[in-house]
C-alpha cells in the first residue's frame, strides 16, 4: 500500500443520480485526500456461467485489474425488491474467478478489506446482510461496522434526498474507522 490507500467504490445501482450514487459521493468527500478513490463500472460485464470462458472476457479482466489494484473496497447498497441486484452478484462471481485456467484459486478479493453502507427504507437492512454474506463468501475481510441511512417516503417519491447531520456524522465515523481498519489489515 502506498502512503494512502486506494478504495474502490461499488454501487449496487448502475443509474446516475441514484441514492447510492449520492451516498458514494458523500463518502468519497468525507474520505477526502486521506485515500485515493475510484469507482468501479461493471455495467458491461457479461453474465458469468457455471463454466466460465477462458481467458476471461476483456470487461471482466478490466474490472479485476482495477479492483485488484485497490487496497480496499466500499460497497454502497440499497434495497432492490428485497434482495440485491443480479448485476452485483455477477460482478463478484467474475472477481472471484482466476483470470486463466492455470491460476488455481487466484482470487483478487482474498482478504481485501471491504465496508458496506446502505441507503433506503427500513428494509435496506436485508440487502446489507446479503451483500455481507456475498463478500465474505468471496474471501473478503468484512469491516464490522455498517451504516444504513433511511430515506423518507417523500424523498423516495420526489427523488430529492438530503442527508441529515446525524447521517453525515455516522458516515464520518465509519470512514475514520474503516481507514484504520485498512491500515491494520493490509493485504500482503
Amino acid at each position: 500500500m502506498a502512503d494512502k490507500p486506494t478504495i474502490a467504490f461499488v454501487e449496487t445501482s448502475l443509474t446516475d443520480g441514484s441514492f447510492e450514487a449520492d451516498l458514494a459521493k458523500e463518502i468519497m468527500s468525507i474520505v477526502g485526500d486521506r485515500a485515493e478513490t475510484i469507482t468501479l463500472d461493471y455495467e458491461d460485464l457479461p453474465l458469468a456461467g457455471e463454466s466460465p470462458e477462458y481467458p476471461l472476457p476483456e470487461a471482466a479482466l478490466a474490472v479485476r485489474d482495477k479492483l485488484g489494484n485497490a487496497d480496499a473496497v466500499w460497497v454502497v447498497v440499497s434495497e432492490y425488491k428485497k434482495t440485491i441486484p443480479d448485476s452485483l452478484r455477477n460482478l463478484f462471481d467474475w472477481l472471484s474467478l482466476p483470470s486463466t485456467k492455470d491460476e488455481e484459486g487466484e482470487n483478487v478479493l482474498n482478504q481485501k478489506p471491504v465496508a458496506i453502507s446502505g441507503v433506503g427504507g427500513f428494509e435496506e437492512l436485508h440487502p446489507r446482510i446479503m451483500v455481507g454474506d456475498l463478500l465474505e463468501d468471496a474471501g473478503m475481510r468484512l469491516f464490522p461496522v455498517e451504516v444504513g441511512l433511511s430515506v423518507p417516503d417523500e424523498a423516495v417519491q420526489t427523488g430529492d434526498w438530503a442527508m441529515t447531520e446525524a447521517d453525515q456524522e455516522a458516515l464520518r465515523t465509519q470512514a475514520e474507522d474503516f481507514l484504520t481498519f485498512i491500515s491494520e489489515n493490509e493485504v500482503k
